[in-house]
């Protein structure tokens, strides 16, 4: 064996630190892949242990899903926050492609692919994604109970104003976006497995949610509003009470 000049030199202190760290980093891989693998497989179990689904619901748990996240990001330093939710994301996504295939059509009439990215980030790569041509398909798909539909907020077509009449059955369960939601999640979703969260609600008035709620305007149209309401109220007890954002 012919020996190079390189590997008879001896090694830096850089080097050496540097090929420490990428072994520490190779341990920690093995650590979690033996991890992940180990929670797939209790999805698993709890795939199996739940009663079958009954009724018209998706068997989806938005509040459980919103309790892990919010767990994880309070326990992640702040500049780690997001890095943690992603990944937190996508781990809890291919749990639940253990149990069920998450099905979503994704209705974005702009063409930029913001509210389909907005769903990627939301529902993980375990998820199929699928394009809808048009925002009464998207919420025919989710009204059929075969998956949820993401719609964007979209100033030319109100859609959610059928969440009050033709959807009733679809509840709003996640907002897709940063900061302000672009784009909301409906799905046949059974209303004591939402998130604790701000209210979504459809009025033409402005319904009382008494004082000090605070209320986000996210569209209108002819004197109808869609809004967020931060108040803690059952969804039975408003009007025009259509989902939660968490």
């Amino acid at each position: 064996m012919t020996l190079s000049l390189a590997s008879l030199r001896p090694h830096s202190a850089d080097e050496m630190t540097l090929g420490a760290l990428r072994h520490e980093i190779d341990l920690l891989d093995d650590q979690m892949l033996a991890l992940f693998q180990r929670r797939l497989a209790l999805a698993d179990r709890v795939g199996r242990a739940k009663d079958a689904p009954s009724g018209p619901h998706l068997p989806l748990r938005p509040d459980r899903e919103a309790a892990v996240l919010a767990r994880m990001t309070a326990g992640a330093r702040p500049d780690r926050a997001r890095a943690v939710e992603g990944l937190w994301r996508e781990i809890v996504g291919w749990g639940l492609a253990r149990q069920t295939e998450t099905q979503v059509r994704v209705w974005a009439p702009d063409g930029s692919g913001r509210a389909v990215d907005a769903a990627r980030r939301r529902f993980g790569q375990a998820a199929t994604l699928v394009e809808s041509p048009d925002a009464e398909a998207a919420l025919a798909f989710a009204a059929e109970g075969k998956g949820v539909a993401v719609l964007a907020l979209n100033a030319d077509h109100p859609w959610w104003l059928g969440l009050r009449s033709d959807w009733s059955d679809l509840r709003v369960f996640d907002g897709c976006g940063r900061s302000a939601p672009r784009a909301l999640a409906v799905g046949r979703i059974d209303p004591a497995s939402l998130a604790v969260g701000r209210r979504v609600t459809v009025s033409s008035g402005g319904a009382d949610f008494g004082p000090g709620a605070g209320r986000w305007g996210l569209a209108t149209h002819r004197g109808w509003t869609l809004s967020l309401v931060d108040a803690a109220v059952p969804m039975e007890r408003v009007d025009g009470l259509v989902g939660t954002v968490p």
